[in-house]
């Protein structure tokens, strides 16, 4: 005898809808994460820094894999950050001429 699983359609639909939210949100996620990361070697290291690894948090939790590389990656990059955001500034003044 085979078993049918007893499932609504509505269940189907809501399931679908969730996973399209849930996607749109972590591309948010993971774009704000990734430039904030990157923002993080010039200006205020460690507040952005730390925004690209709450938002790689949320992203993971949400599902997303990766979100992983970028927790790792903001905390590299706000490590560089917090070294060497003096000398990589100057560098960019010098080679912008401001």
């Amino acid at each position: 005898m085979i078993k049918r699983a007893n499932t609504n359609l509505g269940d189907v639909m809501e399931r679908i809808n969730f996973q399209k939210t849930g996607t749109r949100s972590n591309i948010i996620l993971l774009t704000v994460g990734w430039i904030s990361a990157l923002l993080s070697l010039v200006i205020y290291p460690f507040i952005f820094g730390v925004v690209g690894v709450i938002t790689g948090i949320l992203a993971t939790k949400n599902g997303s894999k990766a979100g992983l590389p970028l927790i790792v990656s903001s905390i590299i990059l706000m490590g560089i950050g917090l070294i060497f955001s003096g000398v990589i500034m100057n560098y960019a003044r010098q080679y912008l001429g401001i």
